[in-house]
């Protein structure tokens, strides 16, 4: 992994009830991290922390401190799709590109001092392939390289629904990275299981899919959900038509995560890093 992304970075747009010390703002208020205003000290009763110009200057005499917002930590989550159409492999390998973007997740959350869980999702939740939420880099480590080994084989995305289910609780910053090659009611299903949650929609993207076909020519495509294949002969008002479908296609899926979640960011071929952290910085604002 090069180092532009080792050193991504993600932010939050609202404050956390975390309790365990971290890099996010929060409700909490402590003795150390950001200043946040000056209280009467039967309001926070710490006297390390007396402003004693504050206090001399108050008209009603009373004994002031000092109170600071007190920086909390936060639980990410990474659901993965493993699908059969992930299984692609045009211009770039869509499941080494998801544990790419999996690992710079897990190197951030040791950073900040979040927890990182990884749940990858087919037809259902793959407890073979998942870790629940942990601090360990050795946890994240090896959950990304059983990630990176997946073949995708199984048609249908309907764990989300269960990936959903079981991270269900305090909010959450989560990610869905998949092609998103959905039907509409998945995409439904996604928004209504994770509506409470923070979330973010990763599209892999591959040119040779679509973009990147010959406008004349015999194909012989194989539809990786079904199994099934087919020689086509490819022309310019096919390839028009079939471009045309699968954008129909992305802007309803797109619609219907963007009304819950943050504006879906599409990787195609390759990940610009510098472009990926300029997202997760300046999209949360």
């Amino acid at each position: 992994m090069n180092d532009a992304a080792r050193d991504i970075a993600y932010a939050i747009p609202w404050r956390t009830s975390g309790v365990r010390v971290g890099a996010h703002k929060s409700f909490l208020s402590g003795s150390s991290g950001l200043f946040r205003d000056i209280v009467p000290l039967t309001t926070f009763p710490d006297p390390r922390r007396i402003a004693i110009r504050a206090s001399l200057s108050d008209p009603f005499e009373k004994l002031l401190v000092r109170r600071a917002e007190q920086p909390s930590a936060i639980d990410v989550a990474v659901l993965v799709d493993v699908s059969a159409s992930m299984a692609f492999e045009g211009r770039c390998n869509k499941i080494a590109l998801a544990a790419d973007i999996a690992e710079a997740l897990a190197i951030c959350t040791e950073r900040t001092g979040d927890t990182f869980a990884l749940l990858p999702f087919d037809s259902a939740l793959r407890q073979d392939l998942v870790l629940w939420k942990t601090l360990s880099r050795a946890a994240h480590l090896g959950a990304v390289e059983k990630l990176r080994g997946v073949t995708p084989d199984q048609k249908g995305v309907e764990g989300i629904a269960e990936a959903g289910a079981a991270i269900a609780g305090a909010r959450k910053l989560v990610f869905i990275i998949s092609d998103f090659l959905w039907p509409d009611e998945a995409a439904r299903m996604a928004a209504e299981t994770l509506a409470f949650h923070d979330v973010v929609p990763i599209e892999l993207r591959d040119s040779l899919e679509l973009e990147d076909l010959p406008r004349w020519g015999l194909l012989n495509l194989r539809d990786l959900e079904t199994g099934r294949s087919r020689l086509v002969a490819m022309r310019p008002s096919l390839k028009e038509r079939w471009l045309t479908l699968r954008n129909d296609q992305r802007s309803r899926i797109a619609r219907v995560l963007d009304a819950d979640m943050r504006e879906m960011f599409t990787i195609r071929d390759s990940v610009d890093w510098m472009r990926f952290t300029a997202y997760l910085l300046y999209g949360a604002a």
